[in-house]
């Protein structure tokens, strides 16, 4: 009979052993960002050449990563605020292609805060935000690379985080997306 108490506690310790493996396996992430498309000199909306891009973006973003489970763009407001529209209106063809909720529900220079919720996720997150906010938000993950810097003229750049066992590894990708400057509408 105790021989038997033993086997079963082996056993249920195994079981549970082996679903806190697949637990922590599955909480590996990958956060994906990626700058608004190309915007005028003056004005808070994309131009032709951006939104040719953002009607480009959900076959690249698909075929590179997939479907993201989270999508996150800054909070929009008034005065200022109203220029982060910009990523809204980058990412609406790819969310409305794969009916994605969009979660605006942190403020652009909040960095800590929307590195704390990115941290909580698990699987592809994707993050449309303002270029010179993404380096912020990608140190306060823990990335230690002191070039963080997204050049004001580059619109195709991809920059991605991925953790694995809770450690975060930096890489660099392109979209390769050359839009075409005139709106056909």
């Amino acid at each position: 009979m105790k021989n038997l108490k033993c086997l079963s506690l082996l056993f249920l310790a195994a079981i549970l052993f082996t679903g806190s493996k697949a637990a922590a396996q599955s909480a590996d992430l990958k956060i994906v960002f990626i700058r608004h498309a190309e915007k005028p000199l003056k004005g808070d909306n994309l131009t032709c050449e951006g939104l040719n891009r953002s009607l480009k973006l959900p076959a690249v973003i698909h075929a590179k990563f997939g479907v993201p489970a989270f999508t996150f763009v800054p909070a929009m407001g008034l005065g200022e605020a109203t220029k982060h529209s910009r990523m809204f209106q980058t990412i609406v063809p790819f969310a409305a292609q794969y009916n994605l909720i969009i979660n605006s529900s942190r403020q652009e220079k909040d960095s800590l805060g929307m590195a704390a919720d990115l941290k909580s996720r698990s699987g592809l997150v994707l993050v449309v935000w303002e270029h010179n906010g993404i380096a912020p938000i990608i140190r306060a993950l823990g990335i230690k690379e002191t070039a963080l810097k997204w050049p004001d003229d580059d619109y195709d750049s991809i920059w991605i985080i991925t953790f694995k066992n809770g450690i975060p590894n930096f890489v660099k990708n392109k979209e390769g997306i050359h839009p075409g400057k005139d709106c056909a509408l």
